[in-house]
């Protein structure tokens, strides 16, 4: 894990180059010093607008520009910098206490903002002058350094090998609009039926690509077309079913021992990718045939 202060601080994630379209990932507590509790993504902003004046008396935070670009504005209490993100491949981590303005969003940005808090209203600090007198005195809550556990409880092989396409759920997510935007934010095991630890997300997809093309053993996932559009095709060794991802507040969820695969991606598509579980290459079946060896075991 990268060193974090207590500031603000430019963090580069993983990227992963493929010419299908590029990767990138953060893990909980890995490339970002806290665990999540909740994500959320702003888009249709319209060019040159302003979000997002506000500080947090405890929550960190990591702001990532997953298309387009625009500016954080940080106040430490004493001096004010200006970041310019533009990159998916890297963010703008935050501790507690910094004010922070969003603004000279690009046409179709689109933000993605990770939280180590959920949502609550007694957090933030709206207005700058109140920031400005209580930064030298707060002290934020400690956070919980314990490692996250993979899984609380191991599947039941049974229920993974029984897992069919009608275990998939396309779900609304929540959305809040207004003039500035929309945001869609995602809550651990209330908006979304697992606790996420690991969110990637694919760019940079050439039109018409594929990608995909696993299951998981363990690994719930969420997929949602962050920007743009896809298919994704699933598969329980029986039975296929297609759905069309085409709007940021539709999430698809994908249970374990069910085959997933992205397909016709259109043109400046993200695919946004929220997981219960960390990485680990043992969690996958990347061979459908020894894929449907196990579910006909």
């Amino acid at each position: 894990m990268p060193i974090f202060e207590e500031k603000a601080q430019i963090v580069q994630f993983p990227k992963f180059l493929d010419e299908r379209g590029n990767l990138s990932v953060v893990e909980s507590q890995k490339q970002v010093p806290f665990r999540f509790r909740r994500c959320y993504w702003i888009y249709d902003v319209p060019g040159g607008e302003l979000r997002g004046s506000h500080a947090f008396k405890n929550q960190h935070e990591v702001i990532v520009a997953l298309s387009g670009s625009f500016d954080a504005v940080i106040h430490d209490g004493k001096e004010e910098k200006r970041y310019s993100l533009s990159r998916s491949y890297y963010g703008l981590y935050l501790p507690p206490m910094h004010y922070r303005t969003l603004d000279n969003f690009s046409t179709n940005s689109l933000a993605l903002v990770i939280s180590s808090t959920p949502y609550d209203e007694d957090d933030y600090i709206w207005e700058r002058d109140e920031f400005c007198r209580l930064k030298p005195t707060w002290k934020p809550a400690l956070q919980e350094n314990t490692a996250e556990a993979n899984c609380a409880q191991k599947p039941d092989i049974a229920a993974v090998k029984a897992a069919t396409i009608d275990d998939c759920k396309l779900l609304t997510l929540p959305r809040h609009s207004e003039r500035s935007g929309s945001l869609t934010s995602l809550e651990n095991s209330k908006d979304i039926p697992f606790d996420v630890k690991r969110i990637f997300y694919l760019y940079d997809i050439p039109g018409g690509e594929n990608r995909g093309g696993h299951a998981h053993k363990e690994c719930h996932q969420m997929l949602v077309a962050a920007s743009g559009a896809f298919d994704v095709k699933v598969s329980d060794g029986k039975n296929e079913k297609i759905y069309r991802l085409d709007r940021p507040y539709y999430g698809l969820h994908v249970p374990p021992g069910v085959w997933a695969e992205e397909l016709n991606f259109s043109s400046g598509s993200i695919c946004l990718v929220l997981t219960s579980h960390e990485f680990d290459e043992s969690d996958y079946w990347r061979s459908y045939d020894k894929y449907l060896e196990f579910k006909k075991a």
